[in-house]
């Protein structure tokens, strides 16, 4: 036979509320992990226990389980949980601690107020199963050697200020004749930071317009109602965006699913796309027209944009 404190456990693991007739009931919140670091203690996740006196009607929950696990009628159950609550009200009143295996302890305090304490050695959160405090030792910064504030030069002084303007003016000269000669910055009228680099080689891009079969659109009215067996659905549609062209991000991943010479077709291509449900945009570099589906800051973030364009048969390209 099911403990009533089996049952109530049981209960408060699945389910936010609990009430426990002519006792209280039980509130259950969940709350993330965290990091102590002062401490060296990291903390799982786990659902913090509240306990309200003013709950104490029959809502049927812990009743009907019960009765379920015990094989009892309701009305038996019903009898059966006052009986045991009477127990605990009865300890309490008398000044003494009451403790509920796993759950927690109560008690009166001076005023006569019910006092109530949550029992941190159970986690209540059953996707934490498993999971116990880490204790590490937290990493301690050395002070760093303060810098005198002023250099002072050898005696030939003169030697280390022509130094200092050459080692100023070498690159300077030599990046005036790298980005126009060797990059397509100026062509192009975008710098990026890889520009920069001379030992990067520099690849020419190749562009080819790809024609992609994607199925027709079919126009929907603005708002249509239909009704299935069950219930009254209404699909709303909006308008197609104006098309706009977006300047490329150097510092931003785009995957680019076609490449024109010609901005109408690009156009076409991006309609297509955003009824397929792409968030797709234009982008303009030099005289090219790229079809965006998506961008982010890594191809992790682009993982799932490149999965769904694959299952339609969508060839793409990453752009960086």
């Amino acid at each position: 036979m099911a403990s009533l404190n089996e049952i109530l456990l049981e209960l408060l693991q699945t389910n936010d509320c609990v009430v426990v007739p002519s006792f209280g009931g039980f509130i259950v919140k969940q709350k993330s992990a965290r990091i102590d670091l002062e401490n060296g203690m990291a903390f799982p996740p786990y659902k913090e226990l509240g306990f309200n006196i003013q709950l104490r009607a029959q809502d049927g929950l812990l009743a009907n389980r019960y009765g379920l696990l015990n094989h009892v009628d309701y009305a038996t159950s019903i009898r059966q949980i006052e009986f045991e609550v009477g127990h605990w009200n009865e300890t309490i009143a008398l000044g003494k601690s009451l403790k509920i295996s796993s759950i927690g302890q109560f008690w009166k305090d001076p005023e006569g107020n019910i006092q109530f304490e949550q029992d941190r050695s159970f986690n209540l959160l059953m996707t934490a199963y498993g999971l116990e405090v880490i204790r590490f030792i937290p990493a301690r910064l050395e002070p760093l050697e303060e810098i005198p504030a002023v250099i002072k030069l050898p005696s030939n002084a003169k030697v280390w200020k022509y130094a200092a303007a050459a080692a100023i003016a070498i690159p300077i000269a030599f990046y005036t004749y790298w980005i126009p000669v060797k990059t397509p910055a100026l062509e192009s009228g975008m710098f990026s930071y890889q520009d920069f680099n001379p030992f990067k080689t520099q690849n020419n891009s190749a562009y080819q317009e790809t024609h992609i079969e994607l199925p027709s659109l079919e126009e929907v009215p603005v708002e249509t109602t239909y009704t299935d067996a069950y219930q009254n659905h209404t699909i709303r549609t909006v308008t197609p965006h104006e098309p706009t062209i977006s300047i490329i991000d150097p510092h931003v991943m785009y995957c680019i699913a076609g490449c024109f010479s010609s901005k109408e077709n690009a156009y076409r291509l991006e309609q297509k796309l955003v009824g397929l449900g792409f968030n797709c945009q234009v982008l303009n570099e030099g005289s090219l027209y790229k079809v965006s589906l998506g961008q982010g800051f890594s191809e992790e973030v682009l993982d799932s944009i490149l999965n769904k364009a694959t299952s339609l048969n969508i060839q793409t390209w990453i752009l960086k």
